[in-house]
């Protein structure tokens, strides 16, 4: 047997215990991923119903559908802040 063929077989045995040491610790290591990855995921859940419920809701104070006046004293100003509330509020 030549040193090149000793290394080969040398290097085939630690493949081989390298990957029986894998292959036994892979179902502990699956579960702990899914395990991780189910929290990961009730986390992201739990962000995504959160976020909404806690944001604060944009309070709306009065809505006018129509508006009436009969006073002819009103200022010009009433007019232009009504008309800026009734088309961006």
């Amino acid at each position: 047997m030549n040193e090149q063929r000793f290394e080969e077989l040398w290097d085939r045995a630690e493949a081989e215990n390298y990957a029986k040491k894998l292959a036994s610790e892979y179902p502990t290591w699956r579960t702990s991923r899914r395990r991780t990855m189910g929290m990961v995921a009730g986390v992201a859940l739990l962000i995504v119903v959160a976020i909404p419920t806690l944001m604060p809701q944009k309070a709306v104070d009065t809505v006018y559908a129509k508006v009436y006046c009969n006073r002819t004293g009103m200022d010009d100003q009433h007019w232009i802040d009504l008309a800026d509330e009734l088309l961006l509020g």
